[in-house]
């Protein structure tokens, strides 16, 4: 059963490859393309025109897990991944429609995320557990704190992992480490759920490193995000997903450093731009170096994680 499996995640990946060079002129003739911001760096204004919208591989790859789940927290995965990707292609959409780097509000996602996680919490509630540990320490914090967390989790990774796609090939190359530590801590439906997930991760990439053929766009971002927190949750390992996904958790506080300080100091900035990948952008860094050394900080906290639950 197992060289099966290994079989399916090659097959999975193959089939990635072709649809992700399939999707890039389909998506580029009806208009879903990379709009940039206005205030955002000058050198991306080459990238408008770019399909977007290669992350739809990832709503379809873990369906060949199919052939080996066909239970309640396969579909807990898989609808924390779909979900959260179907309010992603919205935006992508919106954005194709309005022609402009704008989709929907940031109200509108706030509200549709927490009624996904909403939804996700109540659809899992028979096998979730308020029990948290890190390694050999294990500790309740009953529903009602187990709840918060849950909808925490639920809420600011996907909106963390979309704040990170920012830069040709960026989310990718760190969500690498990221699945690989997430099928070391994990057996079996987790273990194979991340690693279809590297398998259709490293398809895009394929197409996606600099100078990107495609972007992920927010339906992929959105769906990674969401599918990362379904698996710390049924991994039991919620605890460590601010380390592992030390990436996202920067970028987000970047923003948040950002627009906070910029309010209080009435027009000042701690950074060049934000999110922080900007920032080094305009220090003078290329894209490659950016995703080569984000990389190396993603692997050195998975391992600070892994040896934590040693």
């Amino acid at each position: 059963m197992e060289k099966v499996k290994y079989i399916i995640f090659l097959i999975a990946f193959i089939l990635s490859v072709f649809l992700v060079k399939f999707l890039i002129p389909h998506l580029r003739n009806i208009g879903i393309v990379q709009f940039e911001r206005d205030e955002g760096p000058g050198s991306h204004k080459v990238k408008e025109g770019t399909p977007r919208g290669g992350g739809l591989v990832f709503l379809i790859a873990p369906l060949f897990l199919l052939l080996f789940y066909r239970d309640r927290e396969f579909l807990f995965l898989y609808l924390a991944l779909a979900l959260n990707g179907l309010i992603g292609l919205v935006d992508d959409l919106l954005t194709a429609t309005k022609k402009h780097s704008t989709g929907l509000t940031i109200k509108w996602k706030m509200i549709l995320i927490t009624g996904i996680a909403l939804f996700l919490y109540f659809f899992a509630r028979s096998f979730l557990s308020s029990q948290l540990s890190i390694g050999n320490i294990s500790f309740q914090i009953g529903n009602v704190l187990y709840l918060i967390l849950f909808l925490a989790i639920f809420v600011a990774t996907p909106n963390a992992f979309n704040l990170t796609d920012g830069v040709d090939g960026l989310l990718g190359i760190i969500s690498i480490p990221v699945l690989v530590t997430i099928a070391i801590f994990s057996n079996g439906l987790t273990r194979d759920f991340s690693f279809i997930m590297i398998s259709s991760v490293i398809a895009f990439l394929w197409f996606n490193s600099p100078k990107a053929s495609i972007f992920m766009g927010d339906a992929g971002a959105s769906a990674l995000g969401g599918a990362i927190a379904a698996m710390s949750v049924l991994g039991k390992f919620e605890l460590l997903l601010p380390l592992i996904a030390i990436i996202p958790v920067l970028e987000s506080l970047s923003v948040f450093i950002q627009v906070g300080y910029f309010k209080l100091s009435k027009g000042k900035r701690v950074f060049k731009m934000a999110p922080i990948h900007h920032h080094f952008e305009l220090s003078n860094w290329s894209e490659s170096q950016i995703d080569f050394r984000f990389f190396i900080v993603t692997v050195l906290f998975c391992i600070l994680a892994l040896y934590l639950t040693r």
